[in-house]
């Protein structure tokens, strides 16, 4: 799919536009229940103007507004508004939605696009259910943001501007130990080709905050009751007329009456315990850690998110602008654990401590009050959604585990096929014919099933793949797989497993992003790509090059590279270190060795005056040994040169020196920041420069 015209050119492919002919049978069969035309978006074009600095920094303000409650979502909203009026109006079904999290306000949105009478039920309109307690930002993938514009163009178009793309960027799997790439995604390329928007992740305060802002300003405040907790519904027929309704019951007493309810509150839904009968949620062995960090990655511009793999555990990171990164780390042990207060950065550590600097920076990067943590459920997919005028959207419906990231998206492309399915309901409806509702109902459970329990299938995979990785033979084995490890065999189920996931993960992929595109109407949105989602940091040809070779794009890194003391602060400590980092750079090598005229002065029985050298050739760095020298507790000989890579530790005169160091990638934002506090610290202790014993 290439990129063409402005902002974003739309081009049609895959479906033929519907005939002129249906068109106007549609058009007429609404305005004959008195209906205003629909508006379609497909026709809504703005002026763009590509932003100059980096995509990475528009979602600054949102994400630092994450760590509060928003001020338009906790206000109190006005009295409810007259359905019945509203009704009577359109001519269209009363509409009552039980909670005003993601999934329900895009359906509320959705509905009231198409002219439907809604009305939104939630408890606190400054809680934000699942990562959103936390302020969190949420992923909203290329299959949700496609849905987002197939409802609203404008309000898709603010999503975007407030969003941070990742799928921009290589993504992928790792090894925790060595942050080596163990499997790469490719999400803009499936995307783009099929017409979709980038992926994005967004503050989820802020998403749900303009998904209210839009309900109220297309249908008044009132769409929005605050302080509202549904907690049972009857359904109810008028004995004089057939008529069949259904009853919304709060917690306070009051009842509100509707055509059809929809159940989008949440993971606990008492919607779906009166539909289907009390279950108990599923915990999945994991607690999850949790925060935001001030930190740049060195690779931040070309790498978008990780998972780091373990046994037992895992790590995710991902950019979500102005500087900032969200992680989050993963660990199998009995649900209702607790912390002691101030003390879970020093717990996180002591998990993923011997991890790579990619995740332990992270961790240490994070002020220890804004580390959170939850246990992890999901609920096994269910045969029913609906029954008789009630249905399931969301997490009622689908709680999974967050994995893939496509919780809030498939909560997303439920709003909208509920609308959609709905309307296509009334359309089709005779003149003087009562709406088929509980068939549209059921027309929705099975337009969405099959693929939302298939996504919550591969999202309960996913975790089992992160927290089972094995790199080695004989990692959990005791002993004796300690003895065993030291050969380093590559695990069976590690290389399995890649060949497997390299076979099967572009196809994956594509259908995750792209497996909603059918069910989107023409009429809402066309496909199309965006300019502004193309690459920034690199040319797109590249993609294939980083995708294939790790070196190139480890070497793409807008990143200064450096050799560190690693002290038993900086290694085993819960704060950044502070110790000072000479950088290797083009114009010269690091020498380190007794002399005063090295750049790096130790001191010992074994250490030469010119011990060893550091340089920088053609973006890759290397050390050279004069006297004895040890890479990873492996010894060089002298006069030979070896590559290093981020990570390697390096001892000088004794594999067990009291003082070693270690190579460390900094991206050159964070590299100026970390340099005024290196001349702080420096300022307090004696020049870097006078010998440290080894």
């Amino acid at each position: 799919m290439k990129c063409v015209g402005g902002r974003s050119a739309r081009l049609g492919l895959g479906k033929a536009p519907p005939s002129a002919a249906a068109t106007s049978q549609r058009t007429a069969a609404a305005e004959s229940r008195v209906r205003p035309a629909p508006q379609h978006n497909n026709a809504v074009f703005r002026p763009h103007s590509l932003r100059s600095s980096v995509e990475r920094n528009v979602c600054a303000a949102a994400v630092q507004n994450a760590t509060r409650p928003s001020s338009g979502a906790s206000r109190e909203l006005e009295q409810p508004i007259d359905l019945d009026a509203k009704a009577a109006e359109s001519g269209l079904p009363r509409v009552l939605i039980a909670g005003g999290g993601i999934g329900g306000l895009v359906a509320a949105v959705a509905l009231i696009k198409r002219g439907y009478p809604v009305q939104v039920f939630e408890r606190d309109l400054t809680a934000i259910r699942g990562e959103g307690k936390y302020r969190g930002p949420i992923q909203v993938q290329s299959n949700a943001l496609a849905a987002l514009e197939a409802i609203d163009v404008d309000l898709a178009e603010s999503i975007f501007e407030e969003g941070c793309v990742t799928g921009d960027r290589v993504n992928g799997l790792c090894d925790g130990v060595t942050g080596d790439w163990y499997v790469k995604f490719d999400t803009f390329h499936p995307a783009v080709d099929m017409g979709l928007p980038v992926t994005r992740v967004i503050s989820r305060v802020t998403l749900q905050r303009k998904l209210a802002e839009k309900a109220e300003e297309l249908e008044g405040k009132g769409v929005l009751c605050n302080d509202c907790h549904v907690v049972d519904y009857e359904e109810n027929v008028d004995p004089a007329t057939g008529r069949k309704t259904v009853s919304a019951i709060l917690e306070d007493g009051r009842r509100f009456e509707g055509d059809l309810l929809i159940g989008a509150d949440g993971i606990w839904s008492k919607i779906r315990t009166k539909l289907i009968g009390k279950t108990e949620p599923n915990y999945s062995e994991y607690t999850c850690y949790t925060g935001i960090s001030d930190f740049t990655p060195p690779d931040i511009d070309t790498v978008g998110y990780r998972v780091f793999l373990g046994n037992g555990k895992y790590f995710v990171s991902s950019d979500v602008g102005g500087g900032k990164m969200q992680w989050y780390g993963f660990h199998k042990e009995a649900a209702g654990g607790t912390d002691e207060p101030g003390k879970q950065k020093e717990r996180l550590l002591s998990i993923f401590g011997d991890w790579a600097d990619s995740v332990t920076d992270l961790i240490r990067a994070t002020p220890e009050e804004d580390v959170l943590r939850r246990d992890i459920y999901d609920r096994p997919p269910i045969l029913q959604w609906c029954k008789g005028r009630v249905a399931l959207l969301g997490d009622s419906a689908h709680a999974m585990q967050p994995n893939l990231g496509q919780g809030g998206c498939m909560a997303i492309e439920d709003g909208y096929q509920l609308a959609l399915t709905l309307d296509r309901a009334v359309t089709s409806a005779q003149p003087g014919q009562a709406v088929d509702i509980e068939g549209a109902l059921k027309t929705y459970f099975s337009q969405r099933v099959v693929r939302a329990s298939s996504i919550h299938g591969l999202a309960g995979m996913a975790a089992i793949m992160a927290s089972t990785y094995k790199a080695y033979l004989g990692e959990g084995l005791g002993d004796f797989g300690k003895w065993l490890m030291q050969f380093k065999i590559p695990h069976f189920g590690r290389v399995g497993g890649k060949v497997a996931m390299d076979l099967t993960m572009p196809g994956v992929l594509s259908w995750v992003l792209g497996g909603n595109v059918n069910a989107l109407s023409y009429e809402d949105r066309a496909p199309h790509c965006r300019i502004p989602d193309k690459p920034k940091a690199f040319a797109e040809s590249d993609f294939k090059l980083f995708m294939d070779d790790d070196a190139a794009l480890l070497k793409a890194a807008n990143a200064q590279w450096a050799v560190t003391p690693l002290t038993d602060e900086g290694r085993l400590g819960t704060e950044p270190t502070t110790e000072p980092a000479v950088m290797i750079c083009d114009d010269g090598a690091v020498s380190i060795g007794a002399s005063r005229d090295c750049s790096v002065v130790v001191s010992g029985t074994a250490i030469m005056d010119q011990h060893a050298q550091l340089t920088k050739k053609d973006g890759h760095h290397y050390v050279a040994a004069t006297g004895p020298t040890w890479v990873n507790d492996k010894q060089l000989q002298a006069g030979i040169t070896k590559q290093l890579r981020p990570g390697d530790v390096l001892a000088f005169g004794s594999k067990d020196a009291s003082l070693k160091f270690k190579i460390k990638m900094y991206h050159r934002d964070e590299r100026d920041r970390l340099e005024r506090s290196w001349n702080a610290s420096s300022a307090k202790r004696e020049d870097v420069r006078e010998p440290v014993a080894a």
